[in-house]
């Protein structure tokens, strides 16, 4: 019995050191070495138009990608969930993601804005955050997930999974996710899921790993809930836009502000301001694997292939406010998929 416990400690050894010493493929490729990005776009503007109140740093457009990331990923398991079990999700490749877009955003804004020091900690915070969770994730799927699954969401607990992430992202879309009632769906999960039926194991597995992730997330959102309000002033929900004419509008801030803009692009309207900036702003774009599109008065910053759909990449494109209106026209016009302007 004592061989057989000291085999089955080697076994988990050996597993592990294999799961995360493993060679993978890149999961960012950035388009150069350093700053990218045209130095005489990293400008900030002296002498804005937008009133104070409205103005965000500049440096943010940039910043807010590694923010931002933690919607696309949730959103990408939504997707892969409708078909497949989490079992086989690559949450070590996003958990890279998460890092490479930030070295990569990062050499674009230092020592040409100065440091931002609260958002900067505040991605620590996040990335950490999410890199714990998909490396538990992504080890426990491996070595434990594994032995129970049925490869497609056969069981009320996989289903329940994958109902779940897509109301989170629905969520978390336009509201902070830890606000997200983690406690609602915890009680669902035991009150409206049944219990028995086919497939008991994975059943009693997912429901032991649903319930600890839920409950985990519920007590951790209360606490940064709780820090949030005493270091961070309430989001405003609008963005401040001056255009060609230096009128001021109110465009919806976050998910809707590129629907918004790419209107005002159609009714030929030109950017001078947004949010009080009028420097490089960054927007993502998802497109198919062998789309190679070149972007008039834009520069690509990186690639993201899209780590559980080899057949989509995501795209991170940087123009000035100045030329965002035609940025946008001319994604209209190729039929691409805007997945967020980061409007500071």
């Amino acid at each position: 019995m004592k061989r057989l416990y000291i085999l089955t400690l080697c076994s988990i050894c050996t597993a592990v050191c294999i799961f995360f010493l493993k060679k993978r493929n890149p999961t960012t490729i950035a388009a150069g070495e350093g700053l990218i990005v045209p130095k005489s776009w990293l400008m900030a503007n002296d002498t804005p138009l937008t009133p104070k109140a409205d103005i965000r740093p500049a440096d943010q457009t940039f910043l807010t990608f590694p923010e931002w990331f933690l919607v696309f990923s949730p959103d990408e398991q939504a997707q892969y969930f409708r078909n497949h079990t989490a079992t086989t999700f690559p949450f070590m490749a996003h958990t890279a993601q998460i890092w490479d877009s930030y070295k990569i955003v990062n050499n674009q804004i230092k020592d040409n804005f100065p440091t931002n020091t609260g958002y900067h900690f505040m991605i620590w915070v996040i990335g950490s955050s999410a890199t714990i969770e998909y490396s538990i994730k992504a080890w426990y799927e491996t070595v434990i997930g594994r032995i129970t699954d049925t490869k497609k969401p056969l069981s009320e607990e996989d289903k329940f999974n994958a109902d779940f992430t897509k109301s989170y992202v629905n969520f978390i879309l336009d509201r902070p996710w830890y606000e997200y009632d983690f406690k609602t769906r915890l009680r669902e999960l035991w009150s409206e899921v049944p219990l028995m039926g086919n497939h008991f194991i994975r059943k009693i597995e997912r429901r032991y790993l649903l319930t600890s992730e839920l409950l985990v997330k519920y007590l951790y959102g209360k606490l940064i809930g709780i820090g949030t309000k005493q270091v961070y002033d309430t989001a405003v929900p609008t963005t401040a836009v001056v255009l060609e004419d230096d009128s001021l509008k109110y465009l919806p801030r976050y998910n809707k502000f590129a629907s918004e803009a790419t209107k005002l692009a159609k009714e030929r309207h030109e950017f001078k301001e947004i949010a009080g900036n009028n420097s490089a702003i960054l927007l993502t774009a998802i497109v198919k694997s062998d789309n190679n599109t070149t972007f008039d008065n834009a520069v690509r910053l990186f690639t993201q292939p899209v780590a559980s759909d080899v057949t989509r990449k995501r795209i991170a494109l940087v123009t000035p406010v100045s030329h965002l209106h035609q940025l946008l026209l001319q994604l209209d016009k190729e039929h691409i998929h805007i997945e967020h302007i980061f409007d500071y």
